[in-house]
C-alpha cells in the first residue's frame, strides 16, 4: 500500500506584495516524498500536494491539469515554469525534470531549477541561527546544504556522513530540517534543535524562490537543466562475467 494522503487545494490567497501584472508562474515538486504543484495569477496563489513515496509520474499532470482547471488558465497561457532539480529520489528527480522540460518546450516558455534543499530551507522562519537541511539519503550518506538565519544558501549541496555533517557547523546552536534532523538531535540535543517543518519540499516554496530571479535571469534561462544527483545510483548494470560463471556452474 502507497503511503499517500492527498490535501485539498488551497484557496487562493491574495499576496499585497505582488502585483497584478506578474507573469503566471507554475512551479512542482517531485524530488521526495511528496508531489506537489503549485500557481500564482495575478498576485493570487494555489497549491495542492500529496503525500507519497511512489507514483509521482502518475499523479503529476493530473495535480497540474486541476491546478489551471480551478484558477480558470489553460496550460497554454502559462509564461513560466519551475521545478525542483535534486538531490532527492532518482526517480523522483527525473520525473519533475522531464514533465517540466517538456511543457517547457511545447509551450516555448523559460524554466527555472531550483535546488531541492534550498526550497526545503524556505519553509523555515527566519532566526538568528543557521540551518542545516540533511536529507537521509541511506547508507550512512545525508544529502546536506547549510543556509545562514535568512535560510540563504552558504553552501553547495553536498553528500556526506554523519560524523561530517555534525561537525559542519563546531561549536554553534544550529536549527536542522529535513529527515536527518533525528539523527543529529540524538548525537546532541542541545546543539541541534529540529524545526517543525515538512521533510520534504513543497511546490509554494519552489514558485517564491523563482519569483526572486530577476527578469534578466528569466530571459536567459534554457530549459535543459541536468538533475543534480550527489552519488550514484544504488541500482547497478549486471555484470556479464558473473552471469557466464553462474550458467558454468549450472
Amino acid at each position: 500500500m502507497l503511503a499517500r494522503r492527498a490535501l485539498p487545494l488551497t484557496r487562493p490567497v491574495r499576496l499585497s506584495n505582488q502585483s497584478s501584472g506578474q507573469p503566471v508562474l507554475l512551479a512542482c515538486d517531485t524530488t521526495q516524498g511528496a508531489c506537489s504543484v503549485a500557481l500564482r495569477k495575478n498576485g493570487e496563489i494555489i497549491s495542492d500536494l500529496q503525500v507519497m513515496t511512489r507514483g509521482h509520474a502518475e499523479a503529476l499532470m493530473p495535480m497540474i491539469e486541476r491546478l489551471c482547471e480551478q484558477a480558470q488558465i489553460p496550460m497554454s497561457q502559462l509564461q513560466r515554469l519551475a521545478v525542483t532539480h535534486g538531490p532527492g529520489t532518482f526517480t523522483g528527480v527525473r520525473v519533475g525534470l522531464s514533465a517540466m522540460r517538456g511543457l517547457a518546450l511545447a509551450l516555448k516558455v523559460p524554466l527555472c531549477a531550483i535546488g531541492t534543499l534550498h526550497a526545503m530551507a524556505a519553509a523555515a522562519a527566519p532566526s538568528d541561527q543557521k540551518l542545516i537541511v540533511a536529507v537521509d539519503a541511506r547508507r550512512d550518506t545525508y544529502y546536506t546544504q547549510v543556509f545562514d538565519g535568512q535560510n540563504q544558501p552558504l553552501s553547495a549541496p553536498q553528500a556526506c556522513s554523519l560524523a561530517a555533517l555534525e561537525s559542519l557547523l563546531p561549536d554553534a546552536a544550529i536549527r536542522v530540517a529535513g529527515t536527518g534532523a533525528s539523527a543529529l538531535c540524538a548525537i546532541d540535543g542541545q546543539r541541534f534543535s529540529a524545526l517543525d517543518i515538512a521533510a520534504y519540499p513543497h511546490a509554494a516554496n519552489v514558485l517564491r524562490l523563482a519569483e526572486a530571479l530577476s527578469d534578466e535571469t528569466w530571459a536567459s534561462i534554457s530549459p535543459h537543466h541536468e538533475p543534480l544527483y550527489l552519488r550514484p545510483p544504488d541500482a547497478s548494470l549486471p555484470n556479464p562475467d558473473k552471469q557466464l560463471r553462474r550458467l558454468n556452474d549450472g
